[in-house]
């Protein structure tokens, strides 16, 4: 039976824990586990969970939470939300509307029961009473910064609030007069953030040194806070937070368990009861839509290869038998994702967020228990990776990307697959201030590179147009630029042809050709009623030398014998394209939220 489309099903029937809690009344205590659009309720005395999901079908990410009294608070895109985990239920949630993306970035409570919360990304501090259910927003505690990653509130009424990431800081606000101090030294406030907890003494504590929102745990120096000012503490009491990222758990007072491990994706969670020093194991039992797809790589033989994104599991997909092999998650993967493939024989290099990591996998693997890729290494100055090229002369991968927090522009690094040396160039030695997020390749071997201006790790943006550039192959020199549009932010994906015209797509949907001899654009076409461009949005056809190009609601087609044609809409979607793409006998296939969908070309 004929199909023009095909869903071919969830290759990662997984989810994300992104933040916990441990929430204790006189008849028990639970542990709450959060995910994007859910809670887990987990009874430790009873051994169960029971999945609730946000109201008003929210399905945004939690970032922190935070238990006190029994009560689980928590936020999940503009909705700030409270849970009583032994009701079972959500007993308040409220949207709150500042026109912030994230509500919830970090909590805290006051003597009087009040809860506080931040916001991403202009630093709002609000809080909730949850007698009265009422909020009040005190404003943005920050000019420049965007994460307010840490929260506590002294006796005395001052509010802390640890930020970063281009420039640390520690913010004290008095909620009474609304006094507000930058606590850090203007000399002192460089890349990193800025901490601050409320320990189990009741004291505020924490420090200066901490080079991101999470290597917090250790100091040279621990500070003490107090009314506003700090000084040198010669003790630090213990956080009501343990652990760090999205394994942080808090505990609003002594409970008679502890966490050792917990996972969603695993769907487990490890207790020790401290009196009696017993282990339990839980089997978490949840209802999942299944992770999102990040890009996809197919190769030669009719297999795809991709990762889910939160959690980071690496699949292989069999085109002949529509079958999924799940490899599970990746060495130090953690929430992240591939965010692209390049191929030079038999081996596959992906390159991953966070903290760019390369793997390697081989493609060709006879065993009847194939291994998962290996990681070979870990390149900061590509933090956030967003393209990779496999060199014609079959001997490097080329990788780009978004820098780490708190810094503006990314490096360009050259990978050889045999000696796995690798070489890294500075955005400052190509394009200051920019990150390389789509490469091609000339027919001469030198290198093509579209650029984004943005700074995702919270920095302040300081080049205005994305561009194209062309890079010596040998010397690895600039050898010129072009910015084609004015106000353009990002150029997504770009495409080089047999002629050597350059075909690429603008983050605003501009679909153009570029000539680089005559460094002029040739043709272009808005392609924006069709939605977003896709990551990696373009495959060429050998066969009928045709160029496809995926947005996210519509599939696009360009003859290729024929240079001046004009780029066609072959089909609309009938589900969004969210990542892409690989042609095989005929069909395209792209991923669309969790879900692997392919559409006939015939």
């Amino acid at each position: 039976m004929y199909n023009k489309f095909i869903d071919h099903g969830t290759p990662i029937d997984a989810e994300e824990e992104r933040t916990a809690a441990l929430c204790t009344k006189e008849d028990g205590t639970r542990f709450v586990i959060a995910s994007k659009g859910f809670v887990l309720i987990v009874d430790i005395d009873m051994g169960s969970s029971k999945q609730v999901f946000f109201p008003e079908g929210n399905k945004e990410y939690p970032f922190a939470s935070f238990s006190s009294n029994g009560l689980f608070y928590t936020g999940a895109g503009n909705m700030l939300l409270v849970l009583d985990p032994f009701l079972e239920r959500f007993i308040d949630y409220q949207m709150i509307e500042n026109e912030e993306e994230i509500v919830g970035f970090s909590f805290a409570e006051d003597l009087t029961g009040n809860i506080y919360f931040t916001t991403y990304p202009r630093c709002f501090l609000l809080s909730y009473n949850p007698e009265t259910k009422s909020v009040m927003d005190y404003g943005s505690m920050h000019s420049q910064e965007k994460y307010p990653s840490s929260l506590a509130v002294d006796e005395y009424g001052w509010v802390y609030i640890g930020v970063g990431t281009e420039f640390k800081d520690i913010i004290a606000f008095h909620l009474k007069t609304g006094k507000k101090k930058n606590l850090i030294p203007s000399s002192l406030r460089q890349k990193g953030s800025g901490y601050i907890y409320l320990g189990t003494d009741g004291f505020v504590y924490g420090h200066m040194e901490a080079s991101d929102m999470r290597d917090v745990l250790t100091a040279s120096q621990w500070l003490k806070f107090t009314e506003g000012e700090f000084q040198t503490a010669n003790y630090v009491a213990p956080s009501y937070y343990g652990g760090t990222g999205f394994q942080k758990i808090h505990h609003y007072q002594e409970a008679s368990y502890e966490i050792l491990s917990y996972s969603l994706s695993e769907r487990y969670v490890e207790i020790v009861e401290k009196k009696t020093g017993v282990h339990t194991t839980i089997q978490l039992n949840y209802q999942s839509d299944g992770a999102e797809l990040s890009t996809i790589y197919l190769d030669i033989s009719g297999y795809i290869y991709g990762t889910s994104m939160h959690p980071l599991q690496f699949f292989q997909f069999d085109i002949s038998n529509n079958s999924f092999k799940n490899f599970g998650a990746l060495e130090k993967g953690g929430g992240g994702n591939i965010c692209a493939y390049a191929s030079q024989g038999d081996l596959l290099v992906g390159v991953a967020y966070a903290g760019g990591k390369l793997y390697v996998h081989n493609m060709n693997q006879k065993s009847e228990k194939p291994t998962s890729p290996r990681l070979i290494l870990e390149e900061e100055h590509i933090h956030r990776p967003r393209c990779a090229l496999a060199t014609s002369d079959k001997k490097e991968v080329v990788w780009g990307g978004f820098p780490g927090y708190g810094v503006v522009g990314g490096a360009l690094a050259f990978f050889h697959i045999e000696t796995e040396k690798h070489t890294v160039i500075s955005n400052n030695n190509i394009l200051p201030y920019h990150s390389t997020i789509c490469l091609s390749e000339l027919r001469n071997g030198d290198l093509v590179g579209g650029t984004s201006v943005e700074a995702p790790g919270g920095a302040e943006v300081k080049a205005q147009d994305a561009n194209l550039y062309v890079l010596d192959k040998k010397t690895k020199q600039l050898k010129y630029k072009f910015a084609p549009y004015k106000g353009t932010r990002e150029i997504i994906s770009i495409y080089t042809d047999s002629y050597d015209y350059v075909h690429g797509v603008t983050e605003k949907g501009l679909y153009f050709v570029w000539m680089p001899s005559t460094n002029t654009i040739i043709t272009e076409k808005n392609l924006s009623h069709y939605g977003e461009p896709i990551r990696s949005c373009f495959v060429f056809d050998e066969l009928t030398q045709s160029l496809y190009c995926l947005m996210s609601k519509g599939l696009f087609v360009k003859n290729m014998q024929y240079p001046g044609t004009e780029i066609l809409l072959v089909e609309e979607l009938p589900t969004k394209a969210s990542s892409g793409i690989a042609l095989y006998q005929k069909r395209i296939y792209y991923g669309s939220g969790s879900h692997l969908y392919s559409v006939s070309l015939d």
